[in-house]
């Protein structure tokens, strides 16, 4: 027996589209998305940098090792500058540019070369990392301001209406799922972005400390 009338069959048959419900979330929800959608663009532009930069420098940093083993620097030079822009042809080539320098020179040539690539390498990851916490906060906001609104409409109007309360708790339940939804895939993105990172780092001071032997090698 439906004690409703048909009310509840009719409130069930009506529906309502994924954009109503996001917007009973209140006001909040536009900052939620404002940052879901900084966030979305900060990770393609940092998916595109680090595909672009990303390189198998291993056969590169054979031949320059070679080419400086045999004191063909011209060649060594070449071959770094078919691929410009990578973080570790960039190191190698300030390191080539100190040959015939003493070990402690060199060392600290390449160091400082390294310390150069590493922001634009680790550039946006914090940002990300803020907004990932950003976006909960905003939601636990929504769901603070909504859960004032319930109480006051209970203040008002004492709460024999359940449905007069309906507006208040919904709007803080949908901001904290807002919030949570769009701060989880950030940090997934910001930990896999951070990981690239540190591969590219890592091959960077690899191919680094090859050449620097090498140069002190071709040197002494």
């Amino acid at each position: 027996m439906d004690i409703s009338g048909g009310a509840a069959l009719r409130q069930l048959s009506r529906g309502e589209s994924a954009w109503e419900r996001l917007l009973a979330g209140g006001p909040l929800v536009w900052p939620i998305l404002a940052v879901a959608l900084a966030a979305l663009i900060l990770i393609i532009e940092r998916l595109v940098f680090l595909q672009r930069v990303r390189a198998n420098t291993d056969q590169m940093m054979a031949s320059v090792a070679e080419d400086v083993a045999r004191g063909d620097f011209a060649a060594a030079l070449e071959e770094v500058e078919k691929k410009p822009g990578r973080p570790t042809s960039n190191v190698l080539a300030a390191g080539l540019a100190l040959r015939g320098q003493p070990a402690e020179v060199i060392d600290a040539g390449l160091s400082e070369a390294m310390l150069r690539e590493l922001p634009r390498l680790e550039r946006f990851l914090t940002t990300l990392k803020v907004l990932a916490a950003v976006a909960p906060l905003l939601g636990l906001l929504g769901t603070v301001t909504g859960m004032i609104n319930t109480f006051q409409v209970i203040t008002v109007f004492g709460a024999g209406d359940p449905r007069l309360m309906a507006g208040g708790i919904s709007e803080a339940l949908i901001t904290t799922q807002l919030g949570l939804a769009v701060a989880i895939p950030i940090l997934i993105a910001s930990a896999l972005l951070g990981r690239r990172v540190s591969r590219l780092a890592g091959d960077m001071e690899e191919k680094a400390v090859a050449l620097a032997a090498a140069l002190i090698k071709a040197g002494g």
